[in-house]
């Protein structure tokens, strides 16, 4: 079995921001750029999921040599680009799953993840008394995963899951500020 694997979500249409969130600078990098390049500076096998049309962000994964794969049914939901990322990586040990709107993750907390990943079937972030991203899933849910259809994520394996969710305590609101409208990013700039 392979080591772990992160996949960042990055085939949204970005709908409530207005305009393709996903390029939106912070510290001169888009940010689902900035959120891979965090997780690929600790994990190895990082993994970008994009849609069919997203020609401008395959060129700039390219430039920074990140790994992406396009999922056909990503206009269905989150759910189909998770479950399509978690497919091409099979042989991994398990999968740290974070969406590509979450810039602000703390290094820190990505490690934290990483060691838990080594004793726990699923973990997450805690900050503030709420739970953060990304969150880890080990090989077991493997099935569960792909299967997974629409817009909800991974919340339905989580509910079901027959491992209680480790929560790990942080101190970094990166893990909990995910980017939805452009009023989001004064605050945290």
């Amino acid at each position: 079995m392979a080591e772990i694997s992160a996949i960042v979500l990055a085939a949204g249409r970005s709908q409530r921001f207005g305009r393709d969130k996903r390029l939106e600078l912070i510290d001169a990098t888009p940010m689902f750029l900035l959120t891979a390049l965090k997780l690929k500076a600790v994990i190895a096998d990082t993994l970008v999921i994009l849609g069919p049309q997203d020609e401008v962000h395959q060129r700039l994964l390219c430039d920074r040599g990140l790994d992406f794969a396009v999922c056909p049914d990503a206009h269905r939901g989150m759910a189909h680009s998770l479950a399509y990322g978690v497919a091409q990586r099979p042989d991994a040990s398990g999968w740290l799953i974070m969406p590509a709107d979450m810039p602000f993750i703390q290094e820190a907390t990505l490690l934290a993840l990483i060691r838990a990943s080594r004793r726990q079937a699923l973990a997450a972030p805690v900050c503030r008394g709420r739970r953060g991203h990304p969150v880890w899933f080990e090989h077991a849910y493997y099935q569960s995963l792909c299967a997974l259809t629409g817009d909800q994520g991974a919340r339905s394996v989580l509910n079901g899951a027959q491992a209680t969710l480790h929560q790990i305590p942080v101190d970094d609101t990166g893990c909990l500020l995910d980017i939805d409208k452009p009023q989001d990013l004064p605050d945290i700039k």
